[in-house]
Order: C-alpha cells, then structure tokens, then sequence
C-alpha cells in the first residue's frame, strides 16, 4: 500500500472518528436536555403532589405548604427554557409539537406560571380559603398544556 494510501485512509479513519464523536456529543446533549426537563416536571409533580397531601390531611405540616407553593411557582418560571432546545426523538414524552407551534406552547407556560404565582400568595397569605380552588387551576393549567404537548400515557416511552 502507497504512503498516499495509508494517509487517505487515515484520513478517512479521522473523519469518521470525529463525525462520531460529534453524533456522540451530540445524544449526550439531548440526554442532558431531556434528563433536566424531566427532573423539572418530576419537581412540579412533587410540590402540587405535597400540597394536594396537606390539604387532604395526610401530611400535618400545613406550613410546609406555602414552602411547596413557591417553589412550584419558581419552577414553572424554569420551563420555556428546558424546552428551547428541540431534542432528537429519544426517549421522552414530549411532543414535536411543542417546537412546531412554540407560541403556543410558550403562551401554555405563561398560563401556569400565572396560575402557580397565584396560588403562592394564597398560600403565602393569612386566608388560605383559596388554595383548594387556585389548586384546581393549576391542575387545570397542567392538564391543558399536557393534552397538547405530552405524550398520552399509553404511548409513554416508559411503557416499552
């Protein structure tokens, strides 16, 4: 074999290396997108989950629930930006469609950082009559951007 040869398939050998690394690079950095999404959706899961328990009687540190409250508020503030970066089909229960129609995925959002930012200052005041009902409206808020943008249960990456 020529010195030329050897050195085109070295090359070559270099180019593919390297193009892998990036497909590499580039997986992990869905990973990591997709991996944070989900802890902020798991996170949002745990405090209404936490203050749905207080209100039912079943954990008796009603003050946590103001505590709960505002970091559910404060998360929902985090959610336009784990969802920016549109990720290969890997495994997720988004929905393409959140990157298709962004607006309106971005307007789902603002609905329940509304929502959320409500329920913190009825929580955080001296009358929390409110709580149940404003927890309803987030559920609700939840619920509507879910229909849309997640994945039906049935077809949950978690399911195969």
């Amino acid at each position: 074999m020529s010195k030329r040869s050897l050195l085109g398939l070295a090359a070559a050998a270099l180019l593919l290396s390297a193009a892998g690394y990036g497909i590499t690079q580039a997986q992990d950095k869905d990973a990591a997108f997709i991996g944070y999404r989900q802890h902020l959706m798991q996170s949002q899961g745990f405090h209404i989950g936490s203050i749905v328990a207080i209100l039912k009687g079943e954990w008796p540190y009603k003050e946590d629930g103001p505590v709960h409250a505002k970091a559910l508020a404060a998360d929902s503030l985090l959610i336009p930006d784990a969802f920016k970066t549109q990720t290969a089909d890997v495994k997720t229960d988004a929905k393409p469609d959140i990157w298709k129609d962004w607006s309106k995925f971005e307007g789902k959002a603002k609905d329940l950082q509304r929502e959320t930012a409500k329920l913190s200052d009825i929580a955080n005041s001296s009358d929390m009559s409110g709580v149940p009902a404003q927890v309803k409206k987030v559920g609700e808020a939840c619920k509507s951007c879910h229909d849309d943008f997640r994945k039906p249960k049935e077809q949950s990456y978690k399911n195969g």
